[in-house]
């Protein structure tokens, strides 16, 4: 781990104790370096190398959620999603298509940690994808700005994955085709759609918080 040479405050000397506790090599960046090296125009201070954490999809439970993003291309956005899935207890997120890196510098800060604790599957084209989990008891729901069914309302299966399209042009037709369900996020008339991430956080923690309902129910009746 490196640091600038002139950094301080609490959370690097928080970073520094957790570095030296884990056993890693640290080292101090001559003033002008940092800035070269990290992807920022403002860095925080300190940077690392980590290792690699892919997974794939046989690597998975499939007995938690899923939230399955097809084409996403901003990752802000991706960053945001993982940082979603990881606090509503999804298994996994699993990325289709042509996505962005998950690993690029910006959706990693966007991820805020979370992308090295929750794992992000990378596979190829969705509906292969969505016809896997399907024959293995994952059932898959497309979601839609214009239709569907309320999400606060409908019975969440217990093996979900969630699907969300593009930024811009939302979900291919036979994509939303080959999912076992459609759902929707009533919004005003006015409004075209809500930005993935928000749509992502908002269904993610709706099936999360009906299950651990649906489970704390149970365990009374017992």
């Amino acid at each position: 781990m490196f640091f600038a040479a002139d950094a301080d405050g609490a959370e690097i000397d928080a970073a520094r104790a957790a570095a030296r506790g884990a056993g890693i090599r640290i080292g101090l960046l001559a003033p002008g370096v940092l800035e070269k090296v990290a992807d920022a125009v403002a860095p925080q201070g300190c940077v690392t190398i980590a290792p690699d954490c892919r997974r794939t999809l046989g690597d998975l439970s499939l007995t938690g959620g899923l939230l399955v993003l097809d084409e996403v291309r901003d990752p802000g956005n991706l960053g945001a999603v993982v940082r979603v899935a990881e606090a509503s207890g999804f298994e996994a997120i699993v990325l289709t298509g042509a996505a962005v890196d998950p690993y690029g510098p910006k959706a990693l800060r966007g991820s805020t940690g979370s992308t090295f604790r929750l794992p992000v599957v990378e596979v190829g084209p969705i509906l292969p994808l969505l016809e896997t989990l399907t024959e293995r008891g994952v059932v898959t729901m497309a979601t839609s700005s214009h239709e569907g069914d309320d999400f606060a309302v409908i019975e969440w299966p217990e093996r979900v994955a969630i699907v969300l399209g593009n930024e811009a042009a939302g979900l291919d037709q036979a994509v939303v085709t080959a999912c076992a369900r459609r759902i929707t996020i009533p919004i005003a008339e006015s409004v075209e759609s809500l930005n993935l991430a928000v749509s992502a956080g908002i269904l993610a923690f709706a099936a999360s918080r009906r299950l651990t309902a649906r489970g704390a129910s149970a365990q009374v009746l017992r």
